[in-house]
């Protein structure tokens, strides 16, 4: 059995293999009294500071377990992935670990300050159309070039790390009730999946995602992976086309409801994170929070309930254009 494989059936070796490569990130007890007011009654709520993670993300965890992995023989041809972001960055960063070259597609869309940081951790940076011409675009330089693909949400590697998080989690803030986790790809809520199954956890998992980018509900609802015609959300690193049979399988096992949030319910809960903890965060950083408020505020009253705050990418000109119209 390999190392991958290893790690996939024991987090607790993947969690000793990232010692020293990620961040041990806080978890932060929502008891202030103007928080209070707003969250469901008689509730517990923590939130796990994913933001402080290396790159400022949760892939960081699943990007150092798949290049720490990797045969010498791959990393020599180099690696290519696409992304709105958060993976990008991530992956420049482990590439810039491991000397290891590095090709990041991106839709042109994507926040300049994202792009800037790719740039400047040694990745070569390619500009598409959208988010299909950068997946079309994977293909063509994985075929062409030989590099290996650092998949976003749908490999192992990605299972592995975001399952390091939840065993953080449930170390950190004991006996949750709930666990409600943003929905892109199904990466992070895969591995959230994984591990609460490993051990055999009670703990009700909990989806969100923006009404733009519902991959993950269309595909409960079909009971396979589904690929949307159209994704339109201000939360961009929710903003996958499509989920992905892996990672939908693993994580449809152990997520009991999926519900969505408007835009402008994200904007509210990133209003609130800003005025209530002093965070600028990301759209998607917000979409936990934003679920809690939103859709399951009834569901969680009298609960000990986690959430997750997984990114704060975002450049205060791109915050700020998010958020210039919003009125409550």
């Amino acid at each position: 059995m390999d190392i991958m494989q290893n790690m996939f059936n024991n987090i607790d070796q993947a969690r000793e293999v990232l010692q020293g490569k990620i961040v041990n990130t806080p978890t932060l007890e929502l008891n202030e009294d103007d928080l209070r007011e707003i969250l469901p009654d008689n509730s517990e709520v923590s939130i796990k500071l994913e933001l402080f993670q290396q790159t400022g993300s949760f892939k960081a965890r699943g990007v150092a377990i798949g290049l720490e992995t990797l045969e010498e023989d791959k990393k020599a041809k180099g690696i290519v992935t696409v992304t709105g972001g958060n993976h990008g960055i991530a992956t420049a960063w482990g590439a810039s670990q491991y000397g290891i070259s590095a090709k990041i597609i991106m839709p042109k869309t994507a926040d300049p300050f994202r792009i800037d940081k790719c740039k400047n951790l040694g990745a070569e940076v390619i500009l598409t159309e959208n988010v299909d011409d950068a997946f079309r675009k994977l293909d063509e330089i994985e075929t062409d070039e030989n590099r290996y693909v650092l998949h976003p949400f749908n490999q192992e590697n990605m299972i592995i790390g975001s399952a390091t998080c939840c065993a953080e989690i449930i170390d950190q803030m004991g006996d949750i009730d709930i666990l409600i986790i943003p929905i892109g790809g199904g990466g992070l809520i895969g591995g959230m999946a994984h591990y609460l199954d490993q051990i055999n956890s009670s703990v009700e998992l909990l989806g969100v995602e923006p009404t733009g980018a519902d991959s993950f509900a269309q595909s409960l609802e079909s009971d396979s992976a589904v690929r949307i015609n159209k994704v339109e959300t201000i939360a961009d690193s929710l903003g996958a086309p499509m989920a992905m049979d892996f990672s939908f399988n693993i994580a449809k096992k152990r997520v009991n409801q999926v519900e969505k949030v408007t835009d402008d319910e994200i904007r509210r809960a990133m209003i609130t994170m800003r005025d209530r903890l002093g965070f600028i965060v990301e759209p998607a950083c917000a979409t936990s929070l934003a679920g809690l408020l939103e859709r399951y505020k009834k569901k969680c009253e009298g609960k000990k309930v986690g959430i997750i705050a997984c990114g704060s990418n975002i450049s205060f000109e791109r915050y700020n254009e998010i958020l210039k119209d919003y009125k409550d």
